[in-house]
């Protein structure tokens, strides 16, 4: 294959195609194997399936970091995307809680093996910029999900395993035009580069698979870098911990409360809530300043959206209101706080890789606890029959983490950098 016949265009739609196909298989299942869960078993039981497949990306994406043969091959990239359309698979023909939660672990296992491998690869797309490269997969996923979702909409409950059998395919189209262009765009790597320095990368390679990646020894000049305080970190994993709670909640809550809307309305609505305003808002936000106020006002729309379901939890109108609010939280919070981990790396000593590590580990934690205590929460609201509780206690939790993202979170920061 010459470098005229490389178009680098075509494969990164071809991989932006394959994860919108995945995207859309994740969206059609999660509400309702979540929701029939719930109703066949429990909450806890219900959330211990997003609990399993958030602990199996964090144990793929540790694996991947330190072993990247398992990660950066392109049959082991396939073959982890493989392994995940399979194990979902499975969880259409099993009829025990604990085997769903066990093969959700798998799914994620193979989930947090595989995407480290596709952003890789978009990044050896060097003719094209590499910001436009990542905003586009963002989108590719959010217009996958929102699709998902609305199918799911008009999917029968008793439909699942044909549910399944779509994810699988999905899955399945996935790898093979993740593959397609990871072979191409190999072979226009090596290509590219001089034949010396393809043998002493493709070594490094080698070298790099064989060992667990360590990180190289400081200088000996170079000061101790400045970290961000624990607590800083510890705030972005309760949002998460706080934002990820509907996911659970809306899926247990909607059958039982509001069975005349679709299991999946509030998905697909805060998907194309995330889709038209994520950018907008985010340009609105220049000074440091302006980002930590929109931490705050994340908080805020969680707080509104937790309020609406303990005042008025059982009409659909709340339900779907709640989850437009809820989404507007994620878009204040998220990017803000990405940048404020940016200019943090900027003005002091620290590594960004390592810092943004770090925040996708504590998000990721926030994300398995919210999770399984978005289940436990729903039981104990039913246990009790007020079925406000779970709602009520994240609706306090919110508006406490507000008042400290008002003052003492930003003081944290500052301090921080004026040490860097």
């Amino acid at each position: 294959m010459s470098n005229k016949a490389f178009n680098p265009v075509f494969n990164s739609y071809l991989i932006y195609i394959g994860v919108a196909l995945a995207s859309a298989g994740v969206a059609l299942y999660t509400p309702l194997i979540v929701s029939e869960t719930g109703k066949n078993f429990s909450g806890t039981w219900a959330a211990a399936i997003l609990f399993g497949i958030i602990l199996g990306r964090v144990m793929g994406s540790y694996l991947g970091g330190h072993y990247p043969r398992l990660a950066n091959h392109p049959l082991a990239v396939s073959g982890n995307i493989l392994l995940e359309g399979i194990a979902l698979y499975c969880m259409a023909y099993l009829h025990q809680a604990w085997a769903l939660a066990l093969f959700a672990v798998l799914a994620g296992l193979g989930s947090g093996l595989s995407y480290p491998g596709l952003k890789n690869y978009l990044l050896k797309l060097k003719e094209l910029d590499q910001g436009s490269l990542f905003s586009r997969l963002a989108f590719a996923i959010r217009i996958g999900l929102v699709g998902g979702y609305l199918i799911a909409a008009w999917v029968p409950i008793h439909s699942l395993k044909m549910v399944f059998l779509f994810v699988l395919v999905s899955f399945i189209a996935y790898g093979i035009f993740m593959l397609h262009a990871m072979r191409a765009i190999r072979r226009h790597e090596a290509l590219r580069l001089p034949p010396a320095i393809a043998s002493d990368t493709k070594a490094k390679q080698n070298t790099d698979a064989l060992t667990p990646d360590e990180s190289p020894p400081p200088h000996a000049t170079s000061a101790t870098p400045v970290t961000l305080p624990l607590k800083f970190h510890l705030s972005n994993a309760l949002f998460w911990c706080f934002a990820v709670q509907p996911m659970i909640g809306f899926s247990l809550h909607i059958p039982k409360f509001t069975p005349q809307i679709p299991v999946s309305t509030p998905f697909w609505l805060a998907a194309l809530v995330i889709i038209f305003f994520q950018i907008p808002v985010s340009k609105r936000a220049v000074r440091t300043r302006d980002h930590f106020r929109f931490l705050q006002i994340g908080y805020g729309c969680l707080f509104v959206s937790f309020a609406l379901m303990v005042v008025a939890g059982h009409h659909a109108s709340a339900v779907i209101a709640s989850a437009i609010v809820l989404s507007f939280g994620q878009v204040f919070y998220g990017p803000s706080f990405d940048v404020l981990i940016a200019r943090f790396a900027s003005s002091s000593m620290e590594d960004t890789g390592r810092l943004m590590s770090q925040q996708i580990f504590y998000q990721s934690v926030g994300t398995m606890i919210g999770s399984l205590a978005g289940g436990v929460l729903f039981d104990l609201a039913q246990r009790v029959h007020w079925s406000g509780l779970n709602w009520l206690l994240l609706a306090l939790g919110s508006l406490w983490m507000m008042g400290l993202s008002k003052n003492k979170i930003p003081d944290l920061y500052r301090h921080a950098r004026q040490h860097a």
